[in-house]
Order: C-alpha cells, then sequence, then structure tokens
C-alpha cells in the first residue's frame, strides 16, 4: 500500500496502526521513491527495534558512545558466521548478555533509535511517498525475545512534541541527518568574530551531521540546528547529505577475507617477475579506525597498497594470506596485543624479515626493549606523525627497492665495464 501523510505524527501512526493487526509480530519495510529502506520490528503488537535509512550505522554508534563511553565498538567480537535478524540489535543484547551494559543503558539506546527513526519516517512520509508493507514471519534469532517494547501509542506520544517544534520552526524540508557544508567562508568571516569563525570552520570540517553535532557539543538539536539555519538564509553554509560510516566488525571482516584474495588471486595470476615490480602492500593492525583511516590516506598517497586491520585475532592468519612488505603494529589492543603478534609472525618463514614497525602511545625504555626482543623493526610513539610515517616507508620501501634494482642492473653490466 502507498500513501502521502500530512506533516502530522497523528496521520502517520494512524497509517501503521491500521496495517498492523492487534498482535501484530513481524517486521514493517518503509521505501522512500529514493529506494531508501527502513525496517520497524514488532512483537505481539509493539514495536522493538528500528533500523534503516541513509545513517544507519551513524545512529546506531552514536547512541552506542551516547551511553556507553567506555565500551570500544571497534573491538566488539561479531563473526561473520553468527546468524541474526539485525546485527546492531544483536551486538546491544550480547553487551546485555556480557554484562558489559545493564539493561536501562541497553533500553536507552533502543529507545533513543526508535524515536530517531520513527522522526525520520514521519519526516520522510511528509516530503515523500512512502510504499509500506507488512511482512508477518516468525521472529528469530536475538529479536524472540526483545529487550524493550513501545506501544504503537506511546511511540507516538514521545515522537510528536519533537516533531512539532521541528515543524514550528519551519524546519520540515531539513533533515537532521544532513550536515553542514562551508560555501562561502570569505561571508562567515564577516558576519562572526574570528573565535566563531574559528570554531565553525573546525567544526564543518569534520563532515559530521546536525544530529552527530548536537551529541559532540552537548547540546539541544534544535537549537543548534536553529543557529546554523542563520547562516543557511544568507547562503553561507549549506545543509547536505553524508554518506554513512563504515559498519562494524563483520562487514569488515568480509571486506578484509575478500581484500586478501582479491591481492593473493591478482599476484598467482600475474608472473614472478611482475608480481616483484607491482605496488607494494603495507599493513596497519590497530584496533582504532581513525589510526588506520591516517594510516591508509598517507600509505595509499605515496602510491602503495593498503590493508587495515582492527580485530587483532584476525591479524596473523590476514598478513599470512596477503604477505605485505612492510607492516605497522598497536601494542595495546584486546585479545592479542602487539607484542605477541609481533612474536608469532616471526615465526612465520615468509614474514621472518618482514619489517615490523611498533606504533604505541607508551615510549618507556621498557616498552623499547620488550619491542626489539619479539624482533620489532622500528618504535614510533603515537599520535601518528605524517613526517615519522613517511621516512619508515622511505626507509624500508623505497630504499630497500632502489637497492634491488641497482643490484639487478648490476648483475646485467658486462664484467669488462
Amino acid at each position: 500500500m502507498t500513501m502521502t501523510t500530512k506533516p502530522t505524527t497523528a496521520r502517520f501512526f494512524k497509517h501503521l496502526i491500521r496495517l498492523i493487526p492487534k498482535q501484530f509480530s513481524g517486521k514493517v519495510e518503509l521505501q522512500n521513491t529514493d529506494g531508501q529502506v527502513w525496517q520497524l520490528y514488532f512483537y505481539r503488537g509493539c514495536i522493538t527495534w528500528a533500523t534503516g535509512g541513509s545513517n544507519s550505522w551513524r545512529r546506531w554508534r552514536r547512541n552506542c558512545t551516547k551511553c556507553c563511553p567506555r565500551i570500544s565498538l571497534e573491538t566488539l567480537s561479531l563473526y561473520k558466521y553468527d546468524v541474526c535478524e539485525s546485527r546492531q540489535y544483536y551486538i546491544v543484547n550480547n553487551l546485555l548478555k556480557q554484562e558489559k551494559i545493564s539493561l536501562s543503558r541497553a533500553i536507552y539506546v533502543i529507545k533513543n533509535t526508535l524515536i530517531e527513526v520513527l522522526f525520520d519516517l514521519i519526516q520522510q512520509d511528509h516530503l515523500n511517498t512512502l510504499k509500506i508493507t507488512s511482512l508477518t514471519c516468525h521472529l528469530q534469532a536475538e529479536m524472540k525475545q526483545p529487550i524493550f517494547r513501545l506501544s504503537i501509542y506511546e511511540a507516538f506520544e514521545k515522537v510528536k512534541p519533537i516533531w512539532q517544534a521541528w515543524c514550528e520552526a519551519n524546519l520540515q524540508k531539513y533533515s537532521p541527518n544532513l550536515a553542514p557544508v562551508l560555501s562561502k567562508p570569505e561571508l562567515l568571516q564577516k558576519y562572526t568574530s574570528a573565535l566563531t569563525y574559528q570554531k565553525l570552520q573546525m567544526l564543518i570540517s569534520k563532515k559530521l551531521t546536525l544530529r552527530d553535532l548536537a551529541f559532540y557539543l552537548d547540546m539541544d538539536l534544535l537549537k543548534l540546528t536553529k543557529i546554523f539555519m542563520n547562516y543557511v538564509s544568507k547562503e553561507i553554509i549549506q545543509l547536505t547529505d553524508v554518506p554513512d560510516i563504515p559498519a562494524l566488525s563483520v562487514v569488515k571482516i568480509d571486506a578484509l577475507n575478500r581484500q586478501a584474495k582479491e591481492i593473493q588471486t591478482k599476484n598467482s595470476q600475474l608472473p614472478e617477475t611482475i608480481i616483484k615490480n607491482q605496488k607494494k602492500l603495507v599493513a596497519c593492525i590497530d584496533d582504532s579506525s581513525i589510526v588506520n583511516q591516517v594510516m591508509g590516506k598517507i600509505i595509499t598517497k605515496k602510491g602503495y597498497q593498503f590493508i587495515g586491520i582492527q580485530k587483532s585475532s584476525l591479524a596473523v592468519s590476514t598478513l599470512i594470506k596477503t604477505k605485505p612488505d612492510l607492516i605497522f603494529l598497536d601494542i595495546e589492543m584486546p585479545i592479542a596485543n602487539g607484542y605477541e603478534i609481533c612474536s608469532q609472525l616471526r615465526r612465520v618463514p615468509h614474514l621472518k624479515n618482514t619489517p615490523i614497525v611498533i606504533l604505541t602511545g607508551r615510549g618507556s625504555v621498557i616498552d623499547r626493549v620488550r619491542a626489539q626482543f619479539v624482533g620489532c623493526s622500528e618504535f614510533i610513539n603515537k599520535p601518528v606523525n605524517l613526517e615519522k610515517i613517511e621516512a619508515v616507508i622511505h626507509k624500508y620501501l623505497y630504499l630497500a627497492n632502489t637497492k634491488t634494482e641497482i643490484s639487478v642492473v648490476g648483475s646485467l653490466v658486462p664484467a669488462s665495464c
């Protein structure tokens, strides 16, 4: 059934109620004309979870970070063979089962996610035409016993004031998932103080959505959006779509395995002489996505291939498959630390002499001695310094390659010369 609604929560929820039986258990899919899809999960007539849209993982991470700031989301164990209906809900459920978060915190993540998604759907239904499909099914895995349930009427009461305030501010056409982009910096500098200009420029450069900014600045979303709208009205700032952030764990594991296979396949299809001359591969093992992103940019910009590994448990097996020419390795990681990984790599014949550079926030004499003891080649302190990384790449890849080329050329020169 397809239906366009007016900008009110009442019409949208009445439409949902008409589609859903009183004791409905299953999934409702909603799709707009741009192809974006959302899923609402129901258990006995109550909403238990919501996901989808253009900012699914961005929304999930923000809500998890808000409620569980001490948990490193990048280090969570989620394997590609795990069976689950919704990976985001599955992770929250696992954290609760492992007693890493309390029931109240799990409910907080779920409730906030529901409110955000329902708000987005109301706005989409106002701006677009939503196609709504009701799928009665037996919920599997983590969805069988929901952590939290919210009736449609309770959901209506929670979202209604937020949407009404948004409409009263004349923001119906502006999604809180849009990100501010500076279009006329010279005008911004003219209308603001030097300090305000610097702060705004710094915030905008991060390409965060309005919701992200409200969270990081600890500000009310509506209040913050109104401030940005002053600049939007003067065409100093534009609000634009930004891509979602990468999904956690399982997508990264699959991507990593795929990347390893692609490199291996390419190598197996090329003659040995060509393999030696193709781009060198640099690997970075660090549980921080930010460090991997920074390293990736530096290394690919220098013309080398890059592979980032965030799960230390996958490091050794992945490196054995991909056979990198240079390895950057973080010390402090869960499950297996950098010392253990370095020691294991030195026992692998084809990685025995591969340069391994330790990255760490600790730089004591003991740390350096231990790093040398397990066979590391170099020791660099964090935060990652562009000049130091480039110097290491130059030392172990460029100079080493140059020496090889000289020796090859030298072997071709006749003895009489």
